[in-house]
């Protein structure tokens, strides 16, 4: 594995919705891999279209199904006022900036 992540180090990804498994967590289900996000974006034409399509490195896929969960989880215990639950995570400001630019959490958590 270590040698095609080295000259593919960007992923394409969908999640995996938490109601299908067994342990109630949602689940990485890798697409595609590319030497860089650019290709990953223009080049990528995915099957579905309704399926909401993440890119992230691949250092970060194991960190990033953790996050993605942690903010189900809030969405789950808060309702519509998950978004202001975001500081219990404990992330950073920099951290929780990343993942809400790459999931698309700006004044609510639908996705």
């Amino acid at each position: 594995m270590e040698d095609y992540t080295r000259y593919l180090p960007y992923v394409v990804f969908h999640m995996i919705d938490r109601s299908c498994q067994k342990d109630n967590r949602s689940k990485i289900a890798l697409e595609a891999a590319f030497e860089n996000p650019i290709q990953a974006k223009e080049c990528y034409a995915p099957s579905n279209k309704f399926i909401k399509r993440y890119i992230t490195d691949v250092n970060s896929l194991e960190e990033f199904e953790d996050v993605y969960n942690a903010f189900q989880d809030l969405r789950e215990a808060y309702g519509e006022r998950a978004i202001f639950h975001l500081k219990d995570l404990g992330m950073g400001c920099d951290k929780e900036n990343e993942y809400r630019q790459i999931l698309g959490v700006y004044t609510s958590i639908d996705f």
